[in-house]
């Protein structure tokens, strides 16, 4: 069992749930119960929210696909706040984890690295069925999310290492609730409220601190390279920062400037991507009839010149 860190007796966890100080965090078992809990629960959540939700016009009209995501948007946003303040604590309160990258773990941190396998789980399941269904697909999201899941298992609950990592890294999903609200907003035809447009300049600046927290998880690697490279297996090396790069260079930034652009211009750039692809099928079309009808006067004009 991990002993509490002088820390640890006011963590959020521990407060709410005080028996959990008596449990081991570290034990199989323990690591399996928590992340099925947790995506019992991310489940629950996304049901209650249709039942909720249709009681609302504007839900009611949506499109199927449109309802499904806006399920999942309560979901992520519940979950985002949650995280965001059992990881937080770690950044404000306890500096356990940042002592050493790779070896340091808490009671705390492995109930939390298993909260969030569970709720994974269900992300990865939901993307994957609303994919198939839908037949849509965003490289990006699914990057993001498979990395997170396959990461973070293999990383802070098998191996027990990293959790610096995957704990203190997990408030990169602060911007979660925000963008979700901005989604909900857009769809409730509200994209030019004084409420939408703050919304959206708060969430921003929030993508702007992601980048300061992605920074300084690549500093921490250098200043502690030694441990990294001493004791970080290799497999966990790769999955690690494929993610973290991933993030810095790529992901972070480019939903930085669809997010900005969406400031300027109040759109679902999902439908208006799929409208645009429907459009240029409808064109596409259009221009073959044209062709066809092209021809066929060729052809009159032939025989009656015959």
């Amino acid at each position: 069992m991990v002993a509490l860190t002088q820390f640890e007796g006011d963590h959020p966890l521990l407060r709410l749930f005080p028996a959990l100080r008596e449990i081991d965090a570290r034990a199989t078992e323990t690591k399996l119960v928590v992340a099925a809990c947790a995506t019992a629960v991310t489940l629950a959540t996304f049901l209650l929210s249709y039942l909720v939700s249709f009681n609302l016009p504007v839900f009611r009209a949506l499109k199927t696909k449109e309802k499904v995501f806006w399920c999942l948007s309560v979901v992520r946003s519940a979950f985002g706040a949650v995280i965001v303040v059992l990881s937080g604590w770690y950044w404000v309160m306890d500096p356990t984890l940042s002592q050493d990258v790779v070896k340091a773990t808490t009671q705390t941190s492995f109930l939390t690295a298993s909260i969030i396998v569970g709720f994974f789980v269900f992300e990865v399941t939901a993307l994957a069925i609303s994919d198939i269904v839908f037949r849509t697909f965003d490289p990006a999201l699914f990057a993001h999310h498979w990395l997170c899941l396959v990461g973070c298992s293999t990383m802070c609950l098998y191996y027990e290492i990293g959790h610096f990592f995957g704990i203190q890294g997990v408030m990169l999903e602060m911007t979660t609730p925000f963008s979700c609200l901005c989604w909900v907003l857009l769809k409730s035809k509200m994209a030019r409220t004084t409420l939408w447009k703050c919304n959206q300049l708060f969430l921003i600046h929030l993508f702007h601190m992601r980048t300061i927290i992605e920074g300084y998880m690549l500093l921490m690697t250098y200043r502690q390279w030694d441990s990294v490279m001493a004791n970080m297996p290799v497999v966990v090396f790769v999955l690690l920062y494929t993610q973290v790069v991933l993030q810095f260079v790529w992901l972070t930034p480019y939903w930085t400037y669809k997010k900005t652009s969406q400031f300027f211009n109040p759109i679902d750039f999902n439908q208006s991507t799929a409208e645009k692809g429907t459009k240029g099928a409808y064109r596409g079309k259009e221009g073959m009839e044209h062709r066809a009808d092209k021809r066929n006067d060729i052809v009159s004009l032939h025989i009656k010149g015959s």
